[in-house]
C-alpha cells in the first residue's frame, strides 16, 4: 500500500511525499521517518508543525 503524506515544518514549508510506503517516530522519539518508493527521509521532530496523511489506497 501506498498513500501521500504531507509534512509541514515551523518555518510554513511543505514536503510532500506522493508514495510513501511507511512512517513511524523514532525509538528515542525525537526523529519522525518516512519511507518512500524511492527514498527514506529523516526530520527532527523540532522542526515539525504538523503531519496530515492520505490513506487511501493507490491502485496500480
Amino acid at each position: 500500500m501506498q498513500y501521500q503524506l504531507k509534512v509541514v515544518f515551523v518555518d510554513n514549508q511543505e514536503l510532500e511525499c506522493e508514495h510513501t510506503e511507511k512512517h513511524g517516530f523514532s525509538d528515542d522519539l525525537e526523529l519522525f521517518e518516512i519511507t518512500t518508493a524511492e527514498e527514506i527521509i529523516v526530520i527532527p521532530l523540532k522542526q515539525i508543525k504538523y503531519i496530515s496523511c492520505d490513506s487511501k489506497i493507490f491502485k496500480k
